[in-house]
């Protein structure tokens, strides 16, 4: 899965002895971007538009709707023979349905949430690659596993995934079934700083964002936030 080979590419960059402690993050962000190349990131359902000439296009807005309107029955099965056909939206709208408890009649059911986010990861989408990522994390669906979740969170925030960037930022401050980085914690959380500011996405607000900053950085050397800032520097391309 290149998912798995981009976090590989990772690893060995974070582990490159011959590299500036500062440089590491961004030479892993290159290697990773340079592995997904060959991914294409599927447009947000909200830009999808129906097109007389692709009949399939104008059910998945159906689906897409239909999900929205809290007509989960009806969404399913307009999305489920799209999913079976490959379209990678339609395995990314049927994992966030099956991923919760959407009343009596269609409880949740995390393993099939799990099985859909997987084949959408596996065509580049990057938030069902953040949504495998929170499924190990909190063993959702899969057993809890929370390197895998670090590797999979690592790939979506290298994507600009503001909640990857947060959580990559509260996991590696905290530790917790993780070892502890303070400077590549903060370092996600400046990014995700620069993400919030620049495109917003969802509820996580730049305020709650920057909170987490100041709150990382209060534990760092100057040294060491100075190298994350440098980095984050390089990452988004605009001074942080």
């Amino acid at each position: 899965m290149t998912v798995t080979i981009a976090n590989i590419l990772i690893a060995q960059a974070s582990h490159n002895k011959g590299r500036q402690p500062a440089l590491r993050w961004y030479l892993a962000a290159i290697l990773v971007l340079t592995a997904l190349a060959a991914f294409t990131t599927p447009a947000m359902a909200d830009n999808i538009t129906a097109r007389p000439d692709n009949p399939s296009q104008g059910s998945l807005v159906a689906g897409i709707k239909a999900a929205r309107a809290g007509h989960f029955a009806d969404a399913i099965a307009i999305l489920g023979p799209l999913a079976e056909q490959g379209h990678v939206i339609a395995n990314h709208g049927l994992g966030l349905i099956y991923s919760k408890d959407r009343g009596a009649t269609l409880p949740a059911r995390p393993e099939l949430a799990h099985q859909h986010f997987q084949a959408a990861a596996k065509k580049g989408h990057v938030g069902a690659i953040f949504e495998l990522g929170f499924q190990f994390e909190r063993g959702i669906g899969t057993n809890a596993d929370m390197k895998t979740a670090l590797q999979f969170y690592r790939v979506a925030a290298h994507h600009n995934h503001l909640n990857a960037q947060f959580n990559l930022a509260v996991l590696l401050s905290r530790g917790g079934g993780v070892k502890a980085n303070p400077r590549e914690a903060y370092f996600w959380a400046l990014a995700a700083q620069h993400t919030a500011r620049t495109k917003p996405q969802g509820a996580l607000t730049f305020e709650k964002v920057t909170k987490l900053v100041r709150q990382i950085r209060s534990t760092l050397p100057h040294q060491s936030a100075s190298r994350a800032s440098r980095a984050a520097t390089i990452l988004t391309g605009q001074p942080i």
